[in-house]
């Protein structure tokens, strides 16, 4: 039975509780399964079962369920990573396979790359906003557009990763950084003016744009 339903923005998850120990979110692509493990309870677990073709495949179950047990569903235990995750499991197609190679990328890095990425599912401290706090839900849905942060490692500066925040525009296909949210930081700065580049080199040849 329908019992309530998550608001993710522009889209909305249905929860369903049919079984013990399990709770279900109806998505527009698939059924999203969150199982406790019934003999110690100590552990959850994810499974993604498609409704429709054409958009997942096993890589990206695999990828989203590896992720909700390796880096949301543990000790300890933070409501805002969770509702975080809820709202990228809710997000549009677009945004949310945005979000599994982000993951993908994170759990699997490529050792030939002198980068490492990975999401941030709470803002993270550099980042500093009337309309956010540090430590808040890092995933906000807001007129077709999703803001998101992630952090960046390179080679050279180990100790001291760079974060970026993120705006997803859904009816344009862009990912952009937005000027007013960059932190103060000479390695930042470079990267989103390679992203100022190449969203310039994408609306040159956009015929929408």
């Amino acid at each position: 039975a329908v019992v309530s339903t998550q608001s993710t923005g522009d889209k909305t998850l249905t929860i369903r509780s049919n079984e013990v120990l399990c709770t279900s979110l109806h998505h527009e692509t698939c059924f999203y399964r969150f199982s406790i493990e019934p003999s110690t309870l100590q552990s959850i677990s994810l499974t993604i079962t498609p409704t429709k073709e054409g958009f997942w495949n096993k890589a990206m179950t695999d990828t989203l369920s590896t992720y909700f047990s390796e880096k949301i569903a543990v000790h300890p235990f933070k409501y805002n990573v969770v509702n975080s995750f809820i709202r990228v499991l809710g997000s549009p197609k677009d945004i949310l396979q945005q979000f599994v190679n982000i993951m993908a990328f994170e759990l699997r890095p490529d050792p030939r790359s002198v980068w490492r990425v990975s999401w941030l599912p709470m803002v993270p401290p550099p980042i500093h906003h009337d309309f956010m706090d540090n430590g808040v839900p890092g995933v906000i849905l807001a007129r077709n557009k999703t803001l998101f942060f992630i952090r960046l490692e390179h080679d050279e500066r180990p100790n001291d990763p760079v974060t970026i925040p993120m705006v997803y525009d859904q009816a344009t296909g862009i990912t952009k950084s937005p000027d007013k949210l960059m932190p103060n930081d000479a390695m930042a700065q470079r990267i989103s003016e390679h992203f100022r580049l190449v969203n310039t080199i994408f609306n040159q040849g956009n015929p929408q744009g």
